[in-house]
């Protein structure tokens, strides 16, 4: 009996200490230190990247495109619904181009019908419905804001409005709160086919919701906000009594008056819950408020990310469930773990791709974009030069010795912590993650905006990253 018992827990201890070295290789510093990590790169790691990197050959799409470059995607994507395509920077021409041709190879190759982007909830869909209808440009100005209005990303606007009447149409859709400013004038032009005055209130109100963010007089904005929260419900409820008739107007679009409603009601809670902390930063910016004005910032953008995470859940589950969807924004929103980076420009609050339930991050591949040289502009339009040379052991150093200018990699792919066929009764086989990988589980520097280091782990953070060698200024659409 005795030897039995011993037998028992010994078989007990050797287990427990079988999952306590793998909790500790779950840990990213378990291959290398933090410390090591600022200033030390193992050869082994480029020679990781140029085993398995995938070299892009082009980055801008042309005519009779075979994107052979690109096939490596489809079961990189295998069971994958969502894409999510970052950028580091929202100023950079090269990743407008890389992301056109993305997008362009993911509808044509792999199915991906629905493009969602960080702009425009209302502006996107209702450019949407009028695609064959008005220029591309028009319908770029619309639905996008002014940082990305540029020559780079018209061709995806001349493609989505070329692919509206085949089999495969591309449609669009928007996932953020914050307006463009065209809505009004699609509700306008829509609802004074059937009543004139809700027409003129729908551009009305809109205009003034616009025209809301940019108040500091937050007395005065609490006066408007009343009212505009009166006028959507008023037109809420006459998108209730008239759907048939709306729906008469855009036979071709039949999503369209669940889409405004669903629009209106946004409207409503953008204005009374996230709109306010945009005038209180306004008001203490102008009081020169330093302390105030960051947290009411941070309010804003915490409710602005919830409000994109609440939008990919109603896009993905109630209006198109079936479809396989791609998504374009800042690496910011759309990362999985926003909260435990570090960056000395901003608070590390919770982001979009956090936010989202875990159903949906299971269905999801989170796809970085980083620069290595070059030049990109700010959302002001002022140019950032890409801080080069880049120090050892940051992201662009390790990945500027891949050997490859353009280059796509698979940070998903090696997360196996364990060589299974090495695995036996005795503990002595048990081996932490590789060498050659540990540079994407240690917190490393890794350049915001081209010219600002943020600390971070990168594959807490993405399941994959596009890395582009050179990038300039875009040419924008004045």
């Amino acid at each position: 009996m005795i030897s039995s018992k011993r037998k028992s827990i010994d078989i007990i201890y050797r287990w427990l200490l079988w999952m306590v070295l793998i909790c500790m290789s779950l840990s990213p510093f378990f291959a290398i230190s933090s410390t090591q990590a600022a200033s030390v790169e193992n050869p082994k790691w480029h020679q990781w990247l140029q085993n398995n990197a995938q070299p892009i050959e082009k980055i801008e799409s042309d005519k009779g495109d075979t994107y052979k470059d690109l096939n490596f995607f489809k079961k990189v994507l295998e069971n994958k619904q969502i894409v999510f395509l970052g950028e580091s920077s929202h100023g950079a021409a090269q990743f407008s181009t890389s992301k056109v041709r993305l997008v362009k190879y993911l509808h044509e190759k792999l199915g991906y019908n629905v493009l969602a982007f960080e702009s425009g909830l209302g502006e996107l869909f209702a450019v949407d419905a009028q695609i064959n209808q008005q220029s591309s440009t028009q319908s770029l100005k619309d639905s996008m804001y002014p940082i990305w209005q540029t020559k780079e990303v018209l061709p995806l606007f001349e493609y989505i409005k070329q692919k509206s009447n085949s089999r495969q149409p591309l449609q669009l859709a928007g996932i953020d709160m914050q307006p463009v400013g065209s809505y009004g004038k699609f509700l306008e032009s829509w609802f004074q086919k059937i009543d004139p005055k809700m027409g003129e209130k729908a551009k009305q109100t809109e205009e003034k919701f616009s025209t809301s963010l940019l108040q500091s007089d937050t007395e005065a904005f609490q006066k408007d906000q009343q009212k505009m929260i009166e006028a959507y419900q008023e037109l809420y409820d006459f998108t209730q009594k008239q759907v048939r008739a709306l729906a008469g107007i855009y036979p071709n679009s039949p999503n369209m008056v669940k889409v405004t409603q669903y629009v209106l009601q946004d409207r409503i809670h953008t204005v009374k819950d996230v709109v306010p902390h945009y005038v209180s930063y306004n008001h203490y910016v102008q009081e020169k408020d330093g302390t105030h004005a960051t947290k009411a910032y941070d309010q804003y953008n915490i409710a602005r990310d919830q409000a994109m995470a609440k939008h990919m859940v109603w896009l993905t589950e109630v209006l198109y469930p079936k479809q396989k969807i791609i998504v374009w924004a800042h690496n910011l929103h759309i990362r999985k773990a926003n909260t435990k980076t570090v960056n000395p420009n901003r608070s590390p609050i919770v982001t979009l791709g956090q936010l989202l339930p875990a159903k949906i991050k299971e269905q999801s591949y989170v796809l970085g974009l980083y620069m290595n040289s070059g030049t990109s502009n700010k959302n002001d339009r002022t140019p950032l030069p890409v801080r080069h040379r880049h120090p050892k052991g940051t992201i662009e150093s390790i990945f500027g010795k891949a050997g490859y200018k353009n280059f796509f990699i698979d940070l998903a792919q090696p997360y196996r912590l364990f060589d299974l066929a090495h695995l036996s009764r005795s503990l002595d086989f048990i081996r932490p993650s590789r060498e050659e990988t540990a540079w994407m589980f240690t917190k490393r520097a890794v350049l915001d905006w081209g010219g600002w280091e943020e600390q971070l782990v990168l594959r807490e953070q993405y399941d994959g990253v596009l890395f582009l060698d050179q990038v300039n200024l875009p040419e924008y659409i004045e």
